[in-house]
């Protein structure tokens, strides 16, 4: 049978829509993909007997690891609060300085550049003592007022001059701790009624070293240094 001319064929059936592409997961992408890395390690692994090596990952520097630490910043912080409480202390107190005689004591000039005592002229014998048991030649002689008086000072110990004799004292010195604590005794704690005072080693109480003889302390201005000095009876 066949079709009659210009007739038009059979109308086709109509096709049904196409469902949409399906959406991928990216987290199923991930595992689908670290599966893959995984079987290519099985693979390598059975083909050369053993495990690739996997890349070390690189540690952080060291002195990254100091910057990000807390303790690092705090102990920073404690040392700077103890050098500013040092420089303070250094800057508004001050240290023994052989040349602050004429600042502190009140203008004393001369051959005197000895430190005025802040506690008087029990300060000033005490400070000789402490400074023999260190053998600190400087600060020592410059406590006497007059060359004459350094110089008969060592004469009694045999030296040349004072910082000899205070070296040939300090050889003698058998506990530095307890030398440099000179005790006086009560009569000589009185604030003095004149402005030249005589203290007699032998009325001190001194271990651990010599007794250094008599001082004449006479107070010049605000501070007290030693104008004459003699042997006592004592040693």
């Amino acid at each position: 049978m066949t079709d009659e001319p210009g007739k038009d064929l059979a109308p086709r059936q109509p096709q049904p829509p196409q469902p949409p592409a399906p959406q991928v997961d990216p987290e199923q992408l991930r595992q689908f993909q670290e599966f893959q890395r995984f079987q290519e390690y099985q693979r390598y692994q059975e083909a050369t007997g053993q495990a690739p090596q996997v890349p070390k990952q690189q540690g952080k520097r060291w002195w990254l690891v100091v910057l990000g630490s807390r303790i690092f910043w705090r102990a920073l912080f404690f040392l700077l609060v103890v050098f500013s409480a040092m420089w303070a202390y250094n800057h508004f107190f001050g240290v023994d300085d052989p040349g602050d005689i004429a600042q502190d004591s009140g203008g004393v000039t001369g051959p005197a550049q000895g430190l005025s005592a802040p506690a008087g002229l029990q300060g000033t014998v005490g400070m000789f003592y402490k400074h023999v048991s260190f053998a600190d030649t400087t600060r020592a002689c410059t406590l006497f007022l007059r060359d004459d008086t350094r110089q008969k000072f060592a004469n009694a110990y045999g030296a040349t001059d004072c910082a000899g004799a205070v070296k040939t004292l300090k050889a003698q010195v058998t506990s530095v701790d307890r030398y440099q604590q000179v005790m006086f005794p009560p009569d000589m704690l009185k604030t003095p009624t004149s402005t030249k005072v005589t203290i007699d080693s032998c009325a001190l109480t001194v271990e651990g070293g010599p007794r250094l003889g008599s001082f004449v302390v006479e107070k010049i201005n605000a501070g007290w240094v030693i104008t004459d000095w003699s042997p006592s009876t004592c040693g």
